[in-house]
């Protein structure tokens, strides 16, 4: 930890105060705008338990802090629990229907960055698929085995899972209103990739790399790529070792190590300070802390803390407040078998509790 924060002092001093805060402003920004847009989204799926912007940022904010700190995108796994608990109405399909409709636009845009990055910077494909291109006849065998795969295990589940299909379409239902989609949606995120590219351009000048569109997009591409191959937080290694490829001609490589492990240890602390802040200030630093260092046996001692801080007490407002069985928490048997496999974590349980306590039955009015 201490050589974590030496590290980032020395980077951030690398780089001038102005500069700095405009990064920094830009990284802000584009939480800001994705925040906004997952408001919208949410707001067309459940209109009756709409949430106010402020808590979807918090929430929002909150896992972007977490997948700071925390691999395999754990911190967006709390974010839709935080939704579900908050919700009335809400399930598990249909916010993962609500992640799709999010996702839209920016994998439309990665879509054309991969290609961009592939075709304009000599030697990036052969970096990523350098082992398909050796051996073509086992690319072809995996690719044949694995779509066959996908197609018989897709017809075997879909009966099972129409019910499953027709809640995701619910979480997604704002993809069947293209206009208010490209209004709500697709112009609000592409505001935030504007931020984004704001972001890279900034720390870009401040390391003493020649800013152009070109090169601007190009180490956009790096990033986004190297994010999803990633599995550790902030995966500036992968970024690193991307950027080298796609600006060898443009910067030294000294500087260009520099530029990719300074704006990702800068963006990557402000992400976890701003994010985590917004989380505490929405359900609490105790909550927080137990979404930061969840294990099972701290789940356990929750759960024995709400059975015998609240349970009697709790118990009738709880009966008539939105359940995470779904329906209105009174048992009805159809919500029950859709959401019977359902299990929250004990800190979202905990915050669920809180939420009743402090705004009765239905939650707090969305804007």
């Amino acid at each position: 930890m201490i050589d974590w924060l030496s590290q980032l002092w020395d980077t951030v001093l690398a780089i001038s105060i102005p500069l700095l805060i405009l990064g920094l402003a830009f990284q802000t920004a584009q939480t800001l705008f994705v925040a906004l847009a997952w408001r919208n989204i949410l707001r067309a799926a459940y209109p009756e338990g709409a949430l106010p912007y402020r808590e979807v940022l918090s929430y929002y904010a909150g896992g972007t802090g977490l997948n700071s700190i925390l691999p395999a995108s754990a911190g967006t796994v709390a974010m839709l629990g935080l939704f579900r608990t908050s919700i009335p109405g809400s399930t598990v399909a249909g916010l993962v229907g609500a992640t799709v409709a999010e996702n839209v636009f920016f994998a439309v845009v990665m879509a054309l960055m991969y290609l961009w990055l592939f075709v304009g910077a000599a030697g990036s494909f052969d970096v990523k698929l350098g082992w398909f291109d050796e051996n073509s006849a086992a690319t072809v065998i995996i690719v044949v085995a694995g779509t066959a795969l996908i197609v018989v295990t897709c017809r075997i589940l879909w009966r099972r899972m129409r019910q499953t299909w027709e809640n995701a379409k619910e979480g997604g239902v704002i993809l069947s209103q293209p206009r208010r989609f490209a209004v709500e949606v697709v112009a609000v995120e592409a505001v935030s990739y504007a931020a984004r590219m704001g972001v890279n351009a900034t720390f870009m000048y401040a390391y003493h790399i020649p800013v152009s569109v070109e090169n601007v997009f190009l180490i956009v591409a790096a990033s986004s790529l190297s994010s999803t191959v990633a599995i550790a937080p902030g995966a500036v290694g992968a970024q690193t070792a991307l950027a080298s490829v796609v600006l060898k001609d443009v910067a030294p490589q000294a500087t260009i190590t520099a530029y990719t492990v300074g704006q990702g240890v800068i963006t990557t602390a402000w992400n976890a300070v701003f994010g985590l802040t917004m989380l505490s200030r929405a359900i609490g630093w105790q909550e927080t802390r137990k979404l930061i260092h969840l294990r099972k046996k701290d789940e356990e001692a929750a759960l024995d803390g709400i059975d015998s801080e609240a349970a009697p007490a709790a118990a009738p407002a709880i009966a008539g407040a939105p359940s995470l069985e779904g329906g209105d928490g009174k048992g009805d048997a159809e919500s029950k078998r859709r959401h019977h496999s359902y299990k929250p974590p004990a800190v979202l349980e905990r915050f669920r509790h809180h939420r009743v306590r402090e705004h009765g039955e239905d939650g707090p009015g969305g804007e």
